[in-house]
């Protein structure tokens, strides 16, 4: 997926892509610092909150 950023759920901050990103992959937030998991949602990744 081609994608430039996502949103921080926590924080509404920009989290830049390199571009090559999967759905499973972790992210952190650069702002406030939070590990995030990526998944697929209307066909776009979205940041969502890291379980476990």
């Amino acid at each position: 997926m081609r994608q430039r950023e996502v949103i921080c759920p926590y924080c509404d901050a920009e989290i830049p892509l390199e571009g090559d990103e999967r759905e499973g992959e972790e992210v952190y937030c650069s702002y406030c610092q939070m590990k995030l998991k990526l998944e697929v949602r209307e066909k776009r990744l979205e940041a969502v909150e890291e379980e476990g």
